[in-house]
C-alpha cells in the first residue's frame, strides 16, 4: 500500500537509513535521468552520501550543502531539513526542492524527496525580470531609448539617448522629434506610415547631434497604450556611424578583394565540399565563356571531360583530407573546345563547413608549345643519332655527354667508353693533343672552328678527319661543344690521285702548248722566208698581217704556257708579248710610235682571249698601215672592268691619217674587227673623224669562266 502510494507521487522519493544507505526509492526516482545531472538519483542499495561527495568533488556547493543538512537532521539537530537547489545541464537548468525528514522517532529511517519546481521557480523569475526589465533596459541599455507622446514630445529619456544626441536629460524632455530627427528624409516619414499601419517600424535615418551634425541612426519605434489609456511610443535608436564606416571599409575591402582576384593569372573558384561553385572571378567568365547566370549553383564537375571525373573527384577527396591539390585535367568551355587547366587548390573551414579555395591557369598553348618542343628535341634527337657525321657533345671541361652512332663508327667508342671521358685524351694522337686543346679552348670562348687534321680510333689507327667544333649558348653562356668529324681518308686518297692525275696532265698540256707555239712559230718562219722571197709588195704586206695574226695567236699560247692557267689568261700579259714581237716593234719604230699599257688586268678564259687578242692586232694593224711617220706619237692601251663589263680603249693624238675612210673601207682588216665584236657579242666604236684626238673603244661582256664543255674540263684540270 505504501509502495503504491509512493509510486503515484511526481516527486522523486527515497527511503534512507541513519547511514545514508537507500532502502527504497518510488518509480519517479528510478526514472529520474542522472547522465545530465550532478546531484543524481542513487540506485537502491548504495550510499547517497558518496554520490553527494563526488558532487561536492566536482565543486558543486549545493551537494556540500544538503550532504550537511542531512546530516544534521540524522543526529537529530534539526526536525526538517530543506533546500531549493539548481541542476544544469548543457542545455538548460531544472530546479529541485529538497526535502529531508526522520520517519520515526528513534532516528533509524528517513525520507529524502526532491520535488521538481521548475516552472514555478521561472514564474517567480520572470515577474523579477519583468520587475526589472524596465530598469535594466531603459537605463543600462547601450541604445538611446525615448519616451514619446502622440506629438513627438519626449517624456522620458535614457542616459544613452542623452550621449548620443549630446544633452542632457534636463534639456533633452523639453525637445520634440522634430528637434532631434530630421523628418524630412522620405524614409523616416515611410516609417511614420508603417507604424500606423503595424504599430513598429524599424528604420535607418539619420538624428541631430547637439552640434548640428547629422549622426546615422538605426531606430526601432514601438506602440503601446498606458495603464490610463494613453497613446505612447518608445522610439529606441542607436549610433550607427561605426557600422556605417565599417560597412564603407567592408565594402571597399569587397572592391578591392574583386579587383584583386579578377587581377588573377587564371580561374578562381571557391567551391563547397560537393564541388558546388560559390564563387569566381572574371576569368571564369572571359576564358571559359560562361556567363554567370551559367555558372549560377553549378557544380564544378560540370566543367569537366567525362574520363577526367574520376580523377579530379579522387584529388578533391584527397584535398579535403589533406589541405591541398594540384592537378592537370582538361575544361570544356563554352564553345564546346577542350582546354588543359593546371588547377591548385587549399582546403578551410568556414562555421565548420569545409571549403575548397583554388586557382586554374590555361596551360593549352603551354602543353602545346611543350609538345612541339618535346617533338622537336626527338627529331633532334634522331637527327643527331643518325647524321651521317661523327658528332660528339662535351661540357666545357671537354668531357664527353654523348656519341652518335657515326662517331662510335668512325673511331670504334661506345657510349660507355666514352661518356665522361676526356674527348681529347680519347682520340686526339700525342703529336695532336696541344692542336686539340687548342680547339676545346678556343671554342669555349665562343668561336666556330673548322680544320683537316688526324685523330686516333679505339684500336690506335690515325685517320684524316675534317673536325667542326662549335659552342653551344645559352643565356650568353657556354655550356657544351658540338664537335663533328668526318672521315676523309677515303677523299683523301682520291684527292692524292686526283693530283697525280691532274700533274700527268698540266705537264701533257705544257708540253702541248709549246710544241702549239713551236708549230705557229715555225709556220711564221715560213711566212717569213715567203716574205723574203717575193717581190710583189701587195702579197708580202698580206703575208706579214697573217704572219701578224699567227704570231698574235702564239703570243697567247705564250702566256697560257707561262701562266699555267688555262681558264685565267692575263689580257696585260698578252698584250705585252704582242708589243714586244718583232713584227710589231719594228713597225712602231719605223712609224716613231711608243706604246703605253695601263698596269690594270683584266683576265679572260681561252674561248675570249683569242678573239679579243686579234681584234687588239687588227687594230694595232690598221693604226701602224695608215699613220704617217712623226716626230713622236704616244698610243695608249687601256683596260677596264666594270662589274661584269671589259673595256679596251686604244687612244692617241693623230693616230691615223684619214680616220673616216678606214672606218668605211672594206679591207679585211675591217672585216675581221666586225666579225670578232660580234663573236665576242660587243660594241666597238670607231674615233670621232672631226677630231685629232682618236679613239678606238670595244666593250663586251666577260662571261664566266668555263662556259663551254671543254673550258669546264680546263677549269677543273686547274
Amino acid at each position: 500500500m505504501t509502495s503504491s502510494i509512493l509510486d503515484n507521487l511526481l516527486a522523486q522519493v527515497a527511503i534512507t537509513d541513519h547511514n545514508g544507505v537507500i532502502l527504497r526509492t518510488n518509480s519517479s526516482w528510478q526514472s529520474f535521468t542522472n547522465e545530465p545531472a550532478q546531484i543524481k538519483r542513487s540506485e537502491e542499495d548504495t550510499n547517497y552520501y558518496n554520490m553527494l561527495q563526488q558532487a561536492v568533488e566536482m565543486g558543486n556547493d549545493y551537494a556540500l550543502k544538503i550532504l550537511l543538512g542531512m546530516k544534521k537532521v540524522q543526529r537529530g539537530e534539526l526536525e526538517k531539513y530543506s533546500l531549493t537547489y539548481p541542476d544544469n545541464d548543457k542545455n538548460s537548468t531544472s530546479w529541485f526542492k529538497l526535502t529531508f525528514h526522520p520517519l520515526d522517532e528513534d532516528l533509524l529511517e528517513f525520507v529524502m524527496i526532491h520535488e521538481d519546481v521548475t516552472s514555478s521557480m521561472k514564474e517567480e523569475k520572470d515577474r523579477e525580470e519583468a520587475k526589472n526589465r524596465y530598469e535594466i533596459q531603459f537605463e543600462q541599455s547601450a541604445d538611446g531609448i525615448l519616451i514619446t507622446d502622440t506629438k513627438g514630445n519626449v517624456l522620458d529619456a535614457n542616459p544613452a539617448a542623452c550621449k548620443i544626441a549630446g544633452w542632457d536629460k534636463e534639456k533633452l524632455i523639453t525637445l520634440t522629434r522634430d528637434d532631434l530627427i530630421d523628418v524630412e528624409d522620405p524614409r523616416y516619414q515611410q516609417a511614420l506610415k508603417q507604424r500606423e499601419r503595424t504599430g513598429t517600424y524599424k528604420q535607418e535615418t539619420s538624428m541631430f547631434h547637439r552640434s548640428g551634425e547629422k549622426i546615422p541612426v538605426e531606430i526601432t519605434s514601438h506602440a503601446f497604450r498606458t495603464k490610463n489609456g494613453k497613446l505612447r511610443a518608445v522610439v529606441n535608436f542607436r549610433n550607427i556611424s561605426h557600422r556605417k564606416q565599417i560597412e564603407s571599409d567592408l565594402l571597399k575591402t569587397k572592391h578591392f578583394t574583386e579587383s584583386a582576384l579578377n587581377s588573377v593569372p587564371g580561374v578562381f573558384l571557391v567551391l563547397d565540399d560537393k564541388g558546388n561553385i560559390v564563387r569566381w572571378n572574371e576569368h571564369m567568365v572571359t576564358s571559359l565563356g560562361y556567363s554567370p547566370e551559367e555558372l549560377t549553383d553549378k557544380n564544378a564537375f560540370e566543367f569537366i571531360v567525362d574520363e577526367e571525373k574520376e580523377k579530379v573527384q579522387a584529388k578533391m577527396n584527397q584535398c579535403i583530407e589533406e589541405g591541398s591539390l594540384s592537378i592537370e585535367t582538361k575544361v570544356i568551355s563554352k564553345d564546346g573546345s577542350i582546354k588543359d587547366y593546371y588547377l591548385f587548390a587549399k582546403r578551410f573551414v568556414e562555421n565548420g563547413k569545409p571549403y575548397l579555395v583554388g586557382t586554374g591557369l590555361d596551360v593549352t598553348e603551354k602543353n602545346k608549345v611543350e609538345k612541339e618542343n618535346q617533338r622537336n628535341q626527338l627529331m633532334l634527337q634522331q637527327l643527331f643519332d643518325n647524321a651521317p657525321v661523327g658528332i660528339a657533345i662535351a661540357d666545357t671541361e671537354g668531357k664527353v655527354v654523348d656519341i652518335n652512332k657515326s662517331f662510335q663508327k668512325i673511331f670504334g667508342y661506345n657510349k660507355s667508353d666514352s661518356i665522361d671521358h676526356d674527348i681529347n685524351m680519347l682520340i686526339a694522337p700525342g703529336e695532336k693533343a696541344e692542336e686539340a686543346q687548342k680547339i676545346s679552348s678556343l671554342t669555349t670562348q665562343g668561336k666556330n672552328l673548322q680544320i683537316e687534321t688526324k685523330r686516333c680510333t679505339k684500336s690506335g689507327k690515325e685517320i684524316p678527319v675534317l673536325i667542326g667544333s662549335v659552342p653551344v649558348q645559352h643565356e650568353d653562356e657556354i655550356i657544351a661543344i658540338y664537335g663533328m668529324y668526318v672521315d676523309v681518308s677515303e677523299q683523301v686518297e682520291n684527292q692524292r690521285k686526283i693530283e697525280k692525275t691532274l700533274s700527268e696532265k698540266e705537264a701533257l698540256l705544257a708540253e702541248l702548248h709549246h710544241r702549239v707555239k713551236n708549230n705557229l712559230a715555225l709556220i711564221t718562219s715560213m711566212l717569213e722566208l715567203q716574205m723574203f722571197e717575193t717581190k710583189n709588195s701587195d702579197l708580202e704586206e698580206q703575208l706579214n698581217s697573217v704572219r701578224s695574226r699567227i704570231m698574235t695567236i702564239a703570243s697567247i699560247h705564250e702566256v697560257l704556257y707561262q701562266n699555267g692557267s688555262l681558264t685565267k689568261i692575263p689580257l696585260n700579259g698578252f698584250i705585252q708579248e704582242l708589243i714586244e714581237s718583232q713584227s710589231f716593234n719594228e713597225s712602231f719604230n719605223k712609224k716613231n710610235v711608243i706604246i703605253h699599257r695601263d698596269p690594270q688586268d683584266v683576265s679572260l678564259d681561252i674561248k675570249q682571249s683569242i678573239p679579243a687578242g686579234l681584234l687588239l692586232n687588227e687594230i694595232l694593224s690598221l693604226i701602224m698601215m695608215h699613220s704617217e711617220p712623226a716626230e713622236k706619237t704616244d698610243l695608249n692601251i687601256l683596260i677596264r672592268e666594270y662589274g661584269k663589263n671589259v673595256h679596251l680603249i686604244i687612244e692617241g693624238n693623230k693616230l691615223m691619217t684619214c680616220p673616216k675612210e678606214v672606218q668605211n673601207g672594206e679591207s679585211l682588216h675591217q672585216i675581221l674587227i666586225h666579225t670578232l665584236a660580234q663573236q665576242l657579242d660587243g660594241i666597238f666604236l670607231w674615233p670621232n673623224p672631226d677630231t685629232d684626238y682618236q679613239k678606238f673603244e670595244f666593250i663586251f661582256t666577260k662571261q664566266k669562266n668555263g662556259v663551254s664543255p671543254a673550258a669546264d674540263l680546263l677549269e677543273v684540270a686547274e
